[in-house]
């Protein structure tokens, strides 16, 4: 009985962590953003279409190759009006590392009974921070800014 109670639970673990494996190795990329969207990639100019699969973008691309460049932004678009033109701005998440310091309980044995003496460990967090953004004039770059170093 108590093994036919366990293949369940077995089969669940393994079921979870093939779940976790597969998202994990579908990092979306220019290339798979290319070939899921082919047809919006072959719309664009050559030279848009060559700074596209390098994951670059240019001044006075569309939504689209930005799209594919770089992905969908990570909040909802920042959208507005100046002059009579419509600017969007799309803002990308990256998550920063951080040591924490913890401290977990240690059970000791003094004069007085059992005390929990904190003993100091410390972790890694993440912290959401904006690592990028493009700003869009009636639908064309205008600006862009990322924190991550050029790539030549």
């Amino acid at each position: 009985m108590k093994a036919v109670m366990m293949m369940p639970l077995k089969t669940l673990v393994i079921c979870a962590l093939v779940s976790v494996l597969a998202v994990a190795c579908r990092t979306p990329t220019p290339a798979t953003r290319i070939a899921a969207h082919s047809a919006m990639f072959r719309q664009l100019p050559v030279e848009q279409q060559a700074l596209v699969q390098q994951g670059k973008i240019c001044e006075g691309m569309g939504e689209d190759a930005v799209f594919l460049a770089w992905g969908q932004p990570d909040t909802p678009p920042l959208i507005g009006q100046v002059n009579g033109k419509k600017i969007a701005r799309w803002v990308y998440k990256g998550y920063e590392p951080v040591t924490v310091m913890n401290s977990s309980p240690y059970p000791g044995w003094g004069p007085y009974g059992w005390y929990g003496y904190n003993w100091p460990t410390t972790s890694t967090a993440y912290i959401p921070r904006n690592v990028a953004y493009v700003e869009f004039v009636n639908g064309k770059v205008t600006a862009w800014a990322s924190s991550k170093p050029a790539q030549n």
